[in-house]
């Protein structure tokens, strides 16, 4: 995507820092996190949609929804996959349980200056 709109990251300073990160994008790393914040982005700039939402966690669950939407079995749905029960703070990796992960990453989501990312993508500025 980079190269399609000619940006080099080599030629690009640090000018935000992770503190600029929102609270929905904070909440990625947590089953239903990358979908629960496209619906709150959703909630708050298009009011009148209602976004039908699936969650997968493991990967016999995501292969199980992947094969019932190739079935047609459930269309027109948002269909969040996360290979670890719990999402990636559940992961191999993590050192913490899952209940504590998930508290320090609401933790972090609340201590977040902006809620919500900029309704269109050209308001973001790359310096």
């Amino acid at each position: 995507m980079f190269d399609a709109k000619g940006i080099d990251m080599g030629e690009k300073e640090n000018a935000h820092s992770m503190h600029d990160a929102t609270a929905a994008g904070r909440g990625y790393a947590v089953a239903g996190g990358v979908a629960g914040a496209i619906e709150e982005c959703l909630k708050a700039y298009y009011p009148d949609v209602t976004p039908k939402i699936i969650h997968a966690e493991g990967l016999a669950e995501c292969k199980k929804t992947l094969a019932l939407a190739k079935a047609g079995k459930i269309n027109g749905c948002l269909i969040e996959g996360m290979g670890c029960p719990g999402g990636c703070i559940a992961g191999a990796g993590t050192n913490l349980p899952l209940n504590k992960a998930a508290a320090k990453v609401k933790w972090f989501k609340s201590v977040s200056s902006k809620q919500l990312p900029p309704k269109e993508l050209a308001e973001i500025e790359l310096k």
